[in-house]
């Protein structure tokens, strides 16, 4: 079992995960590499991590945390604005390790129980999402987070491709996304209320 994680060891070793995944995928990337790359011992990756997929996660909550850091301050009372925010923040604070991002779809397609361990810090993000785009706790039921991470995998998918300087074509299909987004939940109130 993973021991408590030392900030400025971390922090080095999802770095170094990072950029190996960004080469040969999730998969390929071992603790040796990690330690050799982040040059630290195997034992501090090992102290630090439980598995590869371990420093994915904190990776993964990482980027969360760093996403509503970034919109704070600039949401306003339009969910749908606020999320359209929160899903360019996310998309251009994944940018600078795009590759190693764009691997983990692959990897969790080649490890169904990877889906598994994945599948409910997916929905919880998700959720989190939502509220942090002003939906209320209540408004964010199964229905709702299930249609939206339908969407989050599409503009995912978009983003992957788009070789824009600006991602523009990620920002036009979140938009157009959340209109469809935006009907979805207009037919989901009576079935969640």
């Amino acid at each position: 079992m993973a021991q408590k994680r030392k900030p400025d060891q971390t922090k080095l070793i999802a770095e170094a995960a990072l950029a190996l995944a960004a080469k040969s995928g999730w998969e390929a990337v071992t603790f040796k590499d990690i330690a050799k790359k982040a040059k630290v011992s195997a034992a501090a990756v090992e102290g630090a991590f439980s598995d590869v997929w371990d420093i994915l996660q904190w990776v993964l909550k990482k980027l969360e945390k760093d996403t509503q850091a970034a919109v704070e301050d600039y949401l306003g009372d339009d969910w749908r604005d606020n999320l359209a925010e929160i899903l360019m923040m996310r998309f251009e604070l994944a940018q600078a390790h795009r590759d190693a991002y764009t691997s983990i779809a692959p990897a969790a397609l080649r490890n169904p129980q990877l889906v598994r361990r994945f599948a409910k810090g997916f929905y919880r993000t998700l959720e989190r999402m939502l509220e942090l785009a002003g939906l209320q706790k209540s408004k964010c039921q199964p229905l709702s987070v299930t249609a939206f991470g339908a969407v989050y995998i599409s503009l995912a998918d978009t983003w992957s491709k788009d070789t824009t300087r600006d991602l523009s074509k990620t920002m036009a299909a979140i938009d157009k996304r959340l209109d469809i987004l935006e009907q979805v939940m207009e037919y989901l109130k009576p079935l969640q209320a």
